[in-house]
Formats: C-alpha cells, sequence, structure tokens
C-alpha cells in the first residue's frame, strides 16, 4: 500500500479554468498597495522556464523543445528575415483558427511571488484571442500595436507558498484571421528589499555580473541546447564586449563537475570570444556542464555562469502493436499503482446463467476462473460492496447483486486465488446509499448515535473476520459509500465524523494494517478539500480519501488533480478515485434504460471520448494518468461486468418484448438487477418505483455476449502503450449555429472528426442549396466533411468522406438596437447597484460571443443579491415581448431577467435560473404583454453566495406577437370560449384510450384505415381528481404556456391562412422523418415546417421526471420532446383544431405496460388522446410545445389531488351537467307552481 508520494501539479497543461476568472478579478484589487510594496522591490527574470525565447531546436514532427502543443494546433517556430531582429526564433501565429495552445510545466518552483512575461506583436489593434494561463488564474493578451512593434504584457502576481510544479499554457480560441507572433515567455521572481538593507540589484552593482538564459535542462541525447548569455556592468547590460574583455564558452569536467561528460559538440562562434550565444549538442547519457566565463585581457576572470545539461536515452518505443485499440503510455506509472474493478454483481450474474468469454472464445463461468482472467489483463486489485441484511421478510433478495457478508466472502476467496487483494465496501446500510440516501438499517432504525456508532463498529468488524480470517486478501476497507451528505441517517459532520471513526476502529481492531478509506464524491464541488477538512478537525483516525469520478458530472480532470492534490499536501493523506466509468455504447441490451443513453448524461462537456470501445479505452487512460500525475494511489472501474442476462439487441418488437418479461423473472429470482421489487419493502420511494435490470450493461467491459471488449486491455496497454497498424473513424462532429434574421450567417469551416488514432479538425462543405435563412426558425444542415486518413476500418473503411449535420437557429430580430450594447462591449448604458458587479464590460472573463461581457465576484460572507440595469430605455408597441440573455457560473449562484417601466415599476420577472459550474451557459428569461406603447428598461438579476462568481452576455429582446387584431381574427386565440368544446369518444375500439393519456398495445389498430382517430375528443375520468393532469389539451387565456414563455418561444396566433395545406396532409419533422404530423382538417399553413427534438439537458428532464412522478403512479420511463411548429416565420404554439403526430415508440411495451402522453405546461400535465397504430405511437393535440412520454403499469393512472382541487373532467361536460342540472330545476319549479295553481 505505500508508495511514494509525487509533487503533484496544480493545474493541468491541457488548462481548462473554472472560476479563473474571478479569481483574476480579485487579484485586480489593492493595487495601491501593490505598487506601493514594489516601490521596493524588483521583478526578476529566472530561468525556470524552458525553451522560453525558442532559441532551442525545433523538432522534425512540429514541436517545440520545452513545450506541448495543443492536438492540431497551427503554432510553429519560425523566424523573420524582414524584421529589425532577424535572427532569433519566435512563434508565429498565422492563418490558424480554433483552439490553439502551447503549454508547459515549470518543475520545482521555489516559494516566492511571481509573474509571468510575454512578449508580443501582431495585427494592429486586434486580439489574437489567447490568454496566459497559470495557477487558476488567466490573462487575456491584449490587442497587438503593428508587425515588428514589441511590447511585454505581464500577469497579476501570484505566491507559491511550498516547492512544486507550476503549469503554464498559452493558448485559446485564435480570433479567425488574425496573424502575430510570441516570444520570450519567462517566469519572473519579486525581489523585495528592504530601505535601509544594501540594494545588490543589477542597476546598483559595480563591475560585470554574468548570467545565462538557461542553467539546468534535460534533453535526449543528440538534442541541442542554445545557450545566450547576459552580461551588465555597473548595473547596465552590455551588448557588445570590449576590447580587452572576453566570453569564453567551455565544458567543465573538474572539481565538483568530475561527473560531467565531454563528448558532445560546443559551437560558438569559433571561440572569437565576443559572442554571447553557443550551442551545445550531447552525445551519450548523463551530465554536462557549460560554463560561460568573462576574462580580462590578462586572463583573469570577471564572473562566471554554469549550465547543466542533463542528456539521457530517447524513450524506446514499447508500444504494442494490435488491431483493437489506440492507448498512449502513461509515463512513470507506479509500479504499485492500483488497476481496480469492483465485480460486486458477477455471483449473480453467473446465476442467472452469464457466461463470460476471453479473447480466444473460452468461456469463463464461475467467479474465480473470472478474477484470473481480469489479473492477467492487468487488474492487481477488487472492490466488492457489502449491506447489512439485504432481504425482506420472507428472504427474497434486494437484488443488486443481493451483496451480503456471504457474496463478499466468495469474492474474496477468488481474490486469494488469482493473487488480488481487495477492498471491502461496507454500505451500512440494508441497500444502496448515494449521496442523497443513507438509509438506516432495519435492525438499527431509532438507535441513537452512540448506539449506531456500537453498531457499525461489531458489524465491520465480525463481518471482516468472516469475509477473510486469514487476513491475507482484504487490505483496504472503506467506512461508507459516498457518504458526501450524511451517514446512517445522521447528517451533521461531528456525528458522521464519530460513525467514521468507531467504523475505522472495527477496522484496525481486525487488522491494524489494513487501510481505512472514506469515500466521498462530486470533486468539482471541492468536496475532497471540504471533507478532509471536516475529518482532521474531528480527529477521524483514517488512510485514504476516496472519490467517485464520473465525467458525466464530476467536473475536469485537471480540478480532480487539484483536490487530490490538497489532501495530499495539506493532510498529508492517500487519495484514489473509487469509482467511474465511460459507455462505449448508447444502446441498450436488457431492456432496462440505462443511466447514459442518448439525450440522457451523452452531452457533458467533460464525456469529450466517443461512446465507443476506443472512446472508454481513451477515457480511462486518462484518468489513470491523472490521477498518477497528482499522486494518487490507483482507480478502480464500477461494475465492468454488470451485462445482460438476456440480449434484446436487434430483436423484434414481440421477441424483445418477450425477452423483457424473462429478464425480470430473473431479475426478481435472482437479483442481478440493480433492484428487484422486493427492495420496495425497505427503499419504497426509489427502488421500490424504479426496479429493474442493469442500469450499467453499456459502460461495461464486456459485450451483451460474455466477450471481453478491447477497452479490458487499457490497463495493460497504459504500461507500455498501443497502436494500431489501421485506422478507422470513431466520430464525426455535428456543429450548431445561431444568428439572426437579416445577418450575415457564416457556417463553421471544420469539424473535429475522431479517428482511433487521433483528433483532427477536417474541412466540411455544407449543403445549403434551397435553404432560406433570411426567417426565423431552426434549420438542418447536412455536410460533406473529407478525411485526412486512409480509413482502412470500421463503417467508413475503404471512403474518403463522411456526412454530418450542422443545426442552425435563426433568432427574431433583436430590439436592443445597439449590437455593443447587447453584447457588453462597452459600459456607458449599465450601471450595478452592488460592488460584487465588478465590470458590466469585462474584456478579460469568460463571454459568451463578441469581446466583452459582465462579470460578478462576490468577495463577502454572504449572499448577495444585484442588479445590472440597461438605462437605455427601449419604446415597445403593444404587444407580446420576451427578454433573455445567456449567463454561467458558480453552481448554486442564480439570474432571472427583469422588465420595468419608466417609472420604475416591475411590468414582469422571470423565475430564477440556477447556474451548474463555469461554461454551463443557462438562459434566464422573461414574457410579459403590452396593452400600449411603453418605454420599458431591461434588468438583469444576480443572486451570489459567498465566493461565487460569474458572467452574463448577450441580451436579446424580440416580439413574440404583435397586437395587430388581423393575427387573431380569424382563429383561436387560446382563450377557452373561442375553443369549440370536446366530445366523448364514440370509437368502440378505443375503450383502453382514457383521457388519462393511457396508450397501450392495441394490436388490431384502433383506429379508421387511415390511421386518424374521428373522434375529437376523449373518454371521461371521474377518479382523476388532479387539476394538474388537466384531460383537454388546451392552454390558458393567452395561448402561451408558462413552460414556453420561458423557453423565448415566439407566440403565433392561431388563425386559419388564406392558404392551408390539403385536408388530410403529412407533414414530416426536419430532424427526424420518421415523426410527421398529419393535418387531418387543413388547418396548417402550406409553409408549415415540423420538428422534433428529443430533450436531452440533464436538469431540464429531471424537472419534467419529478412533475410526472408527482402526479402519476406506477411509472416505469420517462422521455421529453420538444415538438415545434412554424409557418415558416413564426412558431405555431396554439392551433385552430387537433392535428395528428404519429412517431416512433419512445419505448417497447410489454403486455402489461402502457404509454401516457402529456404535453408539459409548467408543472401541469395536460394528457393527449393517443394509441399504438402498426407499432407506431399516434396521438393528438392543437398545442405544440414540450411533451412528456411516460411508460407505466396498465393499470397506472394519476395521483388523487388534495380535497380542495378541482376535478378535472371534461369542461364540455360540465357545461353538459350544469345544463341538466339548470333544466331540472326549472322543471321543478314549474311543477311546483302548478301544485299551487291548483291547490288555489
Amino acid at each position: 500500500m505505500s508508495r511514494k508520494r509525487k509533487m503533484a501539479s496544480i493545474t493541468s497543461a491541457g488548462l481548462v479554468f473554472a472560476m479563473l476568472l474571478s479569481q483574476s478579478a480579485v487579484a485586480d484589487l489593492g493595487t495601491e498597495q501593490v505598487k506601493a510594496a514594489e516601490e521596493t522591490a524588483k521583478w526578476v527574470d529566472t530561468e525556470y522556464v524552458v525553451n522560453g525565447d525558442f532559441e532551442s531546436s525545433i523538432n522534425e514532427d512540429g514541436s517545440i523543445t520545452g513545450w506541448t502543443k495543443s492536438t492540431g494546433s497551427g503554432l510553429f517556430v519560425t523566424k523573420d528575415q524582414y524584421a529589425k531582429n532577424n535572427t532569433t526564433q519566435f512563434t508565429k501565429i498565422n492563418n490558424i483558427t480554433g483552439d490553439n495552445s502551447l503549454s508547459q510545466t515549470i518543475k520545482n518552483v521555489e516559494p516566492g511571488t511571481y509573474r509571468i512575461s510575454i512578449d508580443q506583436d501582431g495585427q494592429k489593434d486586434v486580439k489574437s484571442g489567447l490568454y496566459v494561463k497559470y495557477l487558476e488564474q488567466a490573462k487575456e493578451l491584449p490587442a497587438t500595436t503593428d508587425w515588428d512593434n514589441w511590447e511585454t504584457v505581464t500577469t497579476d502576481k501570484f505566491t507559491i507558498e511550498a516547492v512544486q510544479d507550476v503549469d503554464i499554457c498559452i493558448g485559446g480560441e485564435v480570433t479567425n484571421g488574425y496573424w502575430g507572433d510570441i516570444d520570450n515567455i519567462k517566469l519572473q521572481k519579486l525581489n523585495e528589499t528592504k530601505s535601509d538593507d544594501t540594494d545588490s540589484s543589477e542597476e546598483n552593482q559595480k563591475g560585470y555580473t554574468i548570467s545565462v538564459n538557461q542553467t539546468e535542462v534535460s534533453v535526449e541525447n543528440g538534442d541541442t541546447v542554445n545557450l545566450e548569455a547576459k552580461i551588465t556592468y555597473d548595473g547596465k547590460e552590455v551588448s557588445e564586449l570590449p576590447e580587452g574583455v572576453n566570453l569564453w564558452w567551455w565544458v567543465d569536467t573538474w572539481n565538483d563537475h568530475t561527473d560531467g561528460l565531454r563528448d558532445g559538440t560546443l559551437e560558438n562562434d569559433k571561440d572569437s570570444g565576443k559572442t554571447l550565444k553557443a550551442a551545445y549538442t550531447t552525445k551519450s547519457a548523463g551530465k554536462y556542464y557549460v560554463v560561460a566565463q568573462l576574462k580580462d585581457a590578462d586572463g583573469n576572470e570577471l564572473c562566471s555562469a554554469c549550465t547543466t545539461i542533463t542528456s539521457k536515452a530517447p524513450e524506446i518505443d514499447t508500444a504494442v502493436d494490435n488491431d483493437d485499440i489506440v492507448v498512449a503510455k502513461v509515463k512513470d506509472l507506479s509500479s504499485d499503482f492500483i488497476m481496480g474493478m469492483d465485480i460486486s454483481s458477477v455471483i449473480t450474474e453467473f446465476n442467472s446463467g452469464v457466461v463470460y468469454k476471453d479473447y480466444s472464445g473460452k468461456e469463463i463461468n464461475n467467479v474465480t476462473a473470472f478474477c484470473k482472467f481480469l489479473a492477467e489483463n492487468g487488474i492487481n486489485h477488487i472492490r466488492v460492496r457489502v449491506w447489512n441484511d439485504p432481504y425482506d421478510s420472507n428472504g427474497n433478495g434486494y437484488g443488486g447483486g443481493n451483496n451480503d457478508v456471504a457474496t463478499a466472502k466468495k469474492i474474496a476467496d477468488a481474490c486469494r486465488s488469482a493473487g488480488i487483494k481487495m477492498l471491502v465496501d461496507f454500505h451500512c446500510s440494508d441497500f444502496w446509499t448515494d449521496p442523497g440516501k443513507q438509509m438506516v438499517p432495519k435492525a438499527w432504525k431509532g438507535y441513537t448515535v452512540d448506539e449506531k456508532a456500537a453498531a457499525v463498529e461489531k458489524f465491520i468488524n465480525e463481518s471482516l473476520n468472516t469475509i477473510d480470517a486469514s487476513k491475507d486478501v482484504v487490505d483496504m476497507v472503506q467506512v461508507g459509500n459516498e457518504t458526501t451528505g450524511g451517514f446512517i441517517g445522521e447528517t451533521k459532520t461531528d456525528a458522521m465524523c464519530k460513525l467514521f471513526s468507531a467504523g475505522s476502529k472495527g477496522v484496525k481492531d481486525y487488522n491494524s494494517d489494513v487501510k481505512v478509506v472514506i469515500h466521498v464524491e462530486s470533486p468539482q464541488k471541492n468536496t475532497l478539500t471540504k471533507w478532509s477538512d471536516n475529518l482532521e478537525k474531528n480527529n477521524v483516525n483514517y488512510d485514504i480519501l476516496g472519490t467517485s469520478y464520473y465525467p458525466y458530472w464530476h467536473g475536469t480532470l485537471s480540478n480532480l488533480k487539484k483536490e487530490i492534490s490538497y489532501v495530499q499536501t495539506k493532510h498529508n493523506k492517500d487519495e484514489m478515485v473509487v469509482e467511474t466509468s465511460y459507455a462505449y455504447t448508447l444502446d441498450d441490451s436488457d431492456g432496462h434504460g440505462n443511466t447514459v443513453r442518448e439525450g440522457n448524461n451523452d452531452d457533458s462537456a467533460e464525456a469529450t471520448e466517443p461512446f465507443t470501445v476506443q472512446g472508454q479505452a481513451t477515457f480511462m487512460r486518462n484518468l489513470i494518468n491523472a490521477v498518477n500525475e497528482a499522486g494518487g494511489l490507483g482507480v478502480y472501474y464500477w461494475e465492468p461486468a454488470w451485462i445482460t442476462v438476456g440480449d434484446t439487441t436487434g430483436l423484434s418488437e414481440t421477441d424483445a418484448t418477450a425477452r423483457y418479461e424473462a429478464n425480470k423473472k430473473i431479475w426478481e429470482e435472482k437479483g442481478s438487477g440493480w433492484a428487484s421489487s422486493y427492495s420496495g419493502e425497505y427503499d419504497p420511494k426509489d427502488a421500490g418505483k424504479w426496479y429493474g435490470g442493469s442500469a450499467v450493461d453499456n459502460q461495461a467491459m464486456f459485450y451483451p455476449d460474455g466477450t471481453a471488449t478491447a477497452g479490458l486491455k487499457v490497463w495493460n496497454y497504459v504500461k507500455t502503450g498501443a497502436k494500431v497498424t489501421k485506422i478507422g473513424v470513431e466520430d464525426i462532429e455535428t456543429a450548431n449555429v445561431t444568428a439572426e434574421a437579416g445577418k450575415e450567417l457564416e457556417l463553421p469551416k471544420t469539424v473535429n472528426v475522431t479517428y482511433n488514432t487521433e483528433k483532427v479538425e477536417e474541412n466540411v462543405v455544407w449543403s445549403t442549396d434551397g435553404i432560406d435563412f433570411s426567417k426565423a426558425g431552426t434549420y438542418t444542415v447536412e455536410g460533406t466533411v473529407k478525411f485526412s486518413r486512409k480509413i482502412e476500418r470500421g463503417a467508413y473503411k475503404d471512403k474518403t468522406s463522411g456526412t454530418t449535420k450542422c443545426t442552425v437557429v435563426i433568432k427574431q430580430k433583436n430590439l436592443i438596437t445597439d449590437a455593443d450594447d447587447a453584447g457588453f462591449e462597452k459600459a456607458d448604458n449599465f450601471t450595478a447597484n452592488n460592488k460584487i458587479v465588478d465590470s458590466v464590460s469585462s474584456t478579460k472573463d469568460d463571454k459568451k460571443s463578441g469581446a466583452a461581457c459582465a462579470h460578478w465576484y462576490n468577495a463577502g460572507t454572504d449572499l448577495a443579491e444585484a442588479e445590472i440595469t440597461y438605462k437605455k430605455a427601449i419604446t415597445l408597441a403593444s404587444g407580446e415581448y420576451t427578454f433573455e440573455y445567456v449567463g454561467q457560473g458558480f453552481d448554486g449562484d442564480q439570474l432571472y431577467a427583469k422588465v420595468v417601466d419608466s417609472k420604475g415599476n416591475v411590468i414582469a420577472k422571470g423565475d430564477n435560473v440556477t447556474l451548474t459550474g463555469w461554461k454551463n451557459w443557462k438562459t434566464p428569461s422573461v414574457s410579459f404583454k403590452l396593452e400600449k406603447e411603453t418605454d420599458v428598461t431591461l434588468v438583469v438579476g444576480i443572486v451570489s453566495a459567498k465566493t461565487g462568481w460569474g458572467t452574463v452576455d448577450d441580451l436579446y429582446l424580440y416580439q413574440t406577437k404583435s397586437a395587430d387584431k388581423s393575427d387573431a381574427d380569424n382563429g383561436n386565440t387560446g382563450d377557452d370560449e373561442n375553443k369549440k368544446p370536446d366530445t366523448p369518444s364514440t370509437d368502440d375500439n378505443n375503450k383502453d384510450n382514457t383521457g388519462s393519456g393511457d396508450t397501450t398495445t392495441d394490436k388490431d389498430n384502433g383506429a379508421d384505415k387511415d390511421g386518424a382517430d374521428k373522434s375529437d375528443g376523449s373518454d371521461n375520468d371521474s377518479t382523476n381528481k388532479d387539476d394538474s393532469t388537466s384531460k383537454d389539451d388546451n392552454t390558458g387565456n393567452d395561448g402561451i404556456t408558462k413552460d414556453d414563455a420561458n423557453k423565448g418561444s415566439t407566440t403565433a396566433p392561431a388563425t386559419q391562412p388564406a392558404k392551408a395545406l390539403t385536408p388530410g396532409a403529412v407533414v414530416s419533422s426536419t430532424s427526424d422523418t420518421k415523426t410527421t404530423v398529419k393535418d387531418t382538417k387543413g388547418i396548417l399553413p402550406d409553409t408549415v415546417k415540423f420538428e422534433s427534438k428529443k430533450v436531452t439537458d440533464e436538469k431540464e428532464v429531471a424537472k419534467v421526471a419529478d412533475v410526472v412522478k408527482d402526479k402519476i403512479v406506477g411509472v416505469k420511463d420517462v422521455s421529453i420532446y420538444e415538438l415545434n411548429l412554424t409557418d415558416g416565420t413564426t412558431q405555431l404554439h396554439q392551433l385552430a383544431d387537433k392535428v395528428q403526430v404519429t412517431m416512433d415508440m419512445p419505448f417497447a411495451l410489454a403486455d402489461n405496460e402502457a404509454i401516457k402522453v402529456f404535453r408539459v405546461d409548467g408543472d401541469k400535465l395536460i394528457a393527449c388522446t393517443s394509441k399504438v397504430i402498426d407499432g407506431k405511437l399516434v396521438f393528438e393535440t392543437d398545442h405544440f410545445s414540450t411533451f412528456a412520454f411516460v411508460k407505466v403499469n396498465a393499470n397506472a393512472g394519476t395521483k388523487a389531488a388534495p380535497a380542495s382541487a378541482a376535478k378535472t373532467s371534461d369542461d364540455s361536460n360540465m357545461y353538459m351537467w350544469l345544463v341538466i342540472a339548470m333544466s331540472g330545476l326549472g322543471v321543478s319549479i314549474a311543477a311546483l307552481m302548478n301544485r299551487k295553481k291548483e291547490q288555489a
């Protein structure tokens, strides 16, 4: 378990600088104090940066000695014969676009105060778009002033408190068309002197001094090191040596340099004694000491400087040739680095009939053989979870592997036979625990904290003695699983730490050599920093802090490295990743939906690799590399063997349904699904609702038939590297472009093509013929990408090009007519009411577009609110409008949009939108209606937590509906009285199609032969009590739902157009031709366009899913779509009548399952009439916006509302019964009057 710690880099060379700009803003504070301090200090160049002047050799492959270029970077080193200084080299920026960067790890920087200095020249008054990035700060390079007009740029100062490595990066998105140069990148140190001390600065030194540009440098044999001496006399730099003074360059092997070599080649202008430059080319492995010695005419030494060159033999290429995957070797990989896997479910997989296969096709049918196979593929550690009592009162297993103590013992025995060590993960619960769920075991219910502490100590100790009585397999034990927010039902830090300590005692009493692990997650929220502090403060005896790292949720690798480094340097504790995984496909193979699937967790900014076997391997290699560089102990892959117990891939709907039903029985009986129905006894709110199969079968390292994928080889290949002889295409990037109607549209010239060997920007040609981009709407443009590599494998074998698409969104005209104002390009017309807004036109912070944005940083101690007001009033005619903008920033900070009139009265304020981190752009918005011409003022609202930060950009105000009466006279404006009432369905074949939105697999079509349902309405459902699941697909009086308004959609009146489609016409979706709209009554304009788009934003999906789960019982799965209609210019929301939508089934249905279709209106669900016809889902609607498709048990309905809730029976029926009641009352009164007359 012991290993030598490595000094962790503070930040990654591929730096993605989350929170960097807020911190650089803080560095601007206290400028006067800094200036005062620097009056008695001087910035001195250091020799830390290797080849900062770019004078060292340029390699044949285009790489630059000492520097790492970003993939595909067009930066290159050259000279300029026409420049004033035409002999030295520099890095040129010319005719390149996109992300370009140079990065370098500066080794072993001593404590002190530093800044980075860089020289630049280039295109006059134009910014290159590059930043100098360092630690958690960055400085944007200012506009250059002209060719050969060099200027020096320096960053803000930063402090190093202990010896460490520092990564610097000069990079960013290069401005299109920019040209220029950078040179002389230096790390400068602040040398402070007291006023009464002797000033030792160069300006006050007498006589000669000498320094050399490089004092220590490491190269490979045969490399050339360029040296340059700097000589001063009485503090002033000397460019030419006077007569009688000479500079001699020579190689020293005397005195303390007797270990030096001298078999290389020294070049220094034929020993003239006057040259300040020299070059030394090494030959052998070892040290060379090159001396620059200044002597007078009598040969007396005036001063000297020495450069130590350490040369080593070129690294031998150990990469393995194979036909499967490419893996870059992880350099300096620790020999005891943990290559771990969590195989907790494997025994129930075997019990369910799963058989694994090795690469020769040999079957593996027991856990011992399985562990030996893993060991052959580089695995040296196994992780297994343990639950206290994962069974109901009848002995039925909760599933998820039924991981009790007995199961852990079986796996421990297999590990012993395979020579693998084991980590036991005690959840200290009867079933799954995670950040949001830490349930108390049934047997410990009602225990106090002290009683829980005693119980957990005893349980862990006794369990370990059962699992590994011989104490030769288990060498690490987790006390709790993902305990970020709680442990055994306790959520207060002191109580949790007391329980951690008790569990740790149970471990140490079992075996004092076993390491105790505490497991947290969410490193992107600095939880390792927080919890390492908490554990030390509460004196918890532990050895290792473990974290989960899933790229879909947990931030950047550079941030992970920083968190690992903090735990090590601050608390002297080891760190490792105890859970991770990555999908190798988005396909499902068991009928139970996966965590990562199309439209769900598949578009994370950090999930940068394709979802292929190669992509999975590359992700794992990069994670192992990051953890190793940071000095972490190792990485565990979570559940690589949890595959399907019955493959549903490629089966017909009938066969897939049958296979799914068979799988469900196996999951229930054997416990090989993530949860069984029996778990509902213990966890009714989660497992009891969503029980089923494996949600990670597409993240396994075995195919559905049990054969190991090539991804399993990554654990060995990271030690040697691996290369392929044949190139294939893994992924072709798609593009997205947004523009304003009437403005010039530019489509990207290149897209990324991910080959199995590298990612390359390739040229793309777009097919725009016949597309009119002058009108607002969404367009899909097909593109052809030409490959620059010969493709010899995969789907594109022997092809020279591939296809991609670009989604173009044309927005309506921005009513903020000053584009500079809309983009915060100038500050003149903005005010802020709180100092947390430190700039309303910042050029150094993260902008969405243009050169500037508004920025805030809350340096205070409390929650703070601020508003940025656009002072320039805008006169708007009566009508409906939307104001929106974009923002990003600190996870948990909030933004809102507000509109006020000339007197300061609030016209409308939008909902608060919560931010989710760096460059996760959100769009706060507010929609409002004006009855008369009004002057409006726009307001950006900010709610920021302590240390919160962020930026806002791109203000956008547009009209969604004019007040012209002609827009609404002919059709339905959305008012209820303009809607003709629905009538009950008279279709006998539609018995299962209730107004609650149910759809069953109606094999006899259930409709007329043309596929259209002739009824206008739906059956009544008197059991539906919840007014938020209104049966009619109607909207409110304004014809637009709150949800639509928040999306900034444009609302068109539902008028009968002058030229309409022929009744029965079918319009296909522009994004999916299988999804269609049938205009049965000819109400749509002939210019209509239809788009269907699956919602993939995780938070949007979760928001709607929460509404669904709250109102619908028996929910098994939820899928969200945006369905949009336009007339070619304006979006159509409310229609004059219903149309019919036909689409592929969102889910496979079993006999006892149904689909409910709902239109989503904020927190309301409006049910739609629907059926399954010929395997297609068909439903009706007269409103287009967001739709939820919900798989439920066939007998499921909506949840009962409170007694005060209004009933949601069809309005037409309500009116009918009201008329009947009134008529009956009238008849009764008439009869009574007649009777009185008769009596009289």
